[in-house]
């Protein structure tokens, strides 16, 4: 069986390096603090014990769940998916503030509209404005002030100058959930990220903060695909689970979680929290999710794309000194189960093969009975942050 150390044998440092770029400083200090412990995950670097919110009593309806919100707080107001100053200390100690982009990038592309294909895929146009915010937050948290600065003009340019409208095409067809998906992932989660880090450093002026706040909200609003009264997909769709535990919708409510923590806004945040749940409850027995393991050949590029939005919610949550991932909405369908299903699978395909036979939007190959991992940036994006957190865990 593939234990996931042997994916860190050359060590978290180059495990994280390697997986992504050095861009990716502003999420990595945990895969690399020696400090890190299963005992220790509950809390932010800064929190202490009674500051965790436990949340194994959160409900899994949207109607329960909103009255429950009133302990779900938002601790830390802008800092989006991380601590910044906190995770600068411990890169330092750890002699990793290398890994942190030392420039600040140029060149900064700004669109006016997402020509996402009424197919397979997204506006890979995108992939050059997250990797610019990536790239413009990693450098802010190294410590160079310019790049912080141009972080928030950079977001302040798109809000003022492009002229990007909503989504394309009807709702429910293809070009809407690829133009609502390039959004959510490419451009709002990415640049809210990156505002988070900026504003820990060099807090926006409230002029501006007012402006730019204003126009994410409206394009959260406009690209929200939570699909929270959607229902139930049919037996022909090859699962019968509630069409909220899509990856689309864990990427749309992680762009409203994260506009919600830097807008300080408990509303919008909820709905991250509200989805872990969501997701984790649609699980099989086996630890698999039915919606993603249907898909043909991308059976288990979308369990781990999902998993990698999932941890980028529970990452969120722990800022705000919420454990998102010591928490579950039944005993039997954890994090952790979902974990060790992906891990099976990559080394017994028929684990996988038994749901992918369904091949419902495969992607662009359709034998099934061979997975393509796509962008391991994508699919295996959650294991630096698991590894980190769970170094001792049977996984």
């Amino acid at each position: 069986m593939i234990h996931l150390t042997q994916f860190g044998k050359i060590g978290h440092h180059k495990l994280a390096k390697g997986l992504f770029s050095s861009s990716f400083c502003v999420l990595l200090a945990i895969s690399i603090s020696s400090s890190v412990s299963d005992a220790a995950v509950n809390v932010n670097t800064s929190a202490t014990e009674k500051t965790v919110v436990k949340m194994t009593e959160v409900a899994q309806s949207e109607k329960t769940a909103k009255s429950k919100s009133r302990s779900i707080k938002i601790t830390k107001p802008g800092a989006v998916a991380v601590d910044a100053p906190a995770r600068q200390a411990q890169l330092a100690d750890a002699d990793a503030l290398s890994m942190c982009l030392n420039y600040v990038p140029r060149n900064l592309l700004v669109l006016h509209e997402i020509s996402a294909p009424a197919g397979y895929g997204l506006d890979d146009r995108y992939l050059e404005v997250s990797k610019k915010f990536r790239q413009l937050a990693a450098a802010c948290l190294r410590g160079l002030k310019k790049a912080c600065i141009a972080t928030q003009q950079y977001a302040m340019y798109w809000a003022q100058n492009s002229k990007l409208g909503g989504p394309q095409g009807i709702k429910g067809s293809g070009l809407y959930w690829n133009s609502t998906l390039t959004a959510n992932m490419r451009l709002l989660a990415p640049m809210l990220a990156a505002l988070g880090v900026a504003e820990q450093f060099t807090p926006l002026p409230s002029t501006k903060r007012d402006v730019l706040e204003k126009w994410i909200k409206r394009k959260v609003d406009a690209y929200d695909h939570r699909m929270r009264a959607a229902g139930r997909y049919k037996p022909s769709d090859g699962t019968t689970a509630r069409k909220a535990a899509h990856n689309h919708a864990v990427q749309s409510s992680l762009a409203s979680m994260s506009y919600g923590t830097w807008a300080n806004n408990e509303k919008y945040f909820n709905r991250g929290i509200n989805q872990w749940f969501i997701t984790l409850n649609s699980m099989r027995n086996d630890g698999s999710l039915p919606i993603e393991t249907r898909r043909g050949a991308r059976a288990l590029f979308y369990h781990g794309r999902t998993l990698s939005g999932l941890m980028q919610v529970a990452e969120r949550a722990a800022v705000q000194g919420i454990d998102l991932y010591n928490s579950a909405p039944k005993k039997n369908k954890s994090i952790h189960q979902a974990v060790a299903f992906m891990i099976n699978a990559l080394e017994q395909p028929d684990l996988v093969l038994k749901y992918a036979r369904s091949n419902k939007h495969p992607g662009p190959s359709k034998n099934y009975k061979i997975q393509d991992l796509g962008n391991l940036g994508s699919t295996l994006g959650w294991v630096a942050p698991y590894i980190s957190r769970f170094p001792n865990h049977p996984n």
